[in-house]
């Protein structure tokens, strides 16, 4: 164990947000954000093509 895995054991400071999820819905929401884009996304030609060919 070294220093950097003391500190963040540590509670977080008075008036500091709660790190952990506050983490965990940043990346929750940049998730959803990134998967929301994809499924607007078109299917590429070249990838319908194969789909084709393997039914």
């Amino acid at each position: 164990m070294n220093a950097s895995d003391d500190q963040s054991k540590l509670p977080p400071k008075s008036g500091e947000k709660k790190p952990g999820k506050q983490r965990a819905n940043d990346v929750g929401r940049a998730l959803r954000s990134v998967y929301d884009e994809t499924l607007r996304e078109d299917v590429p030609d070249d990838f319908k093509d194969l789909l084709g060919k393997l039914s």
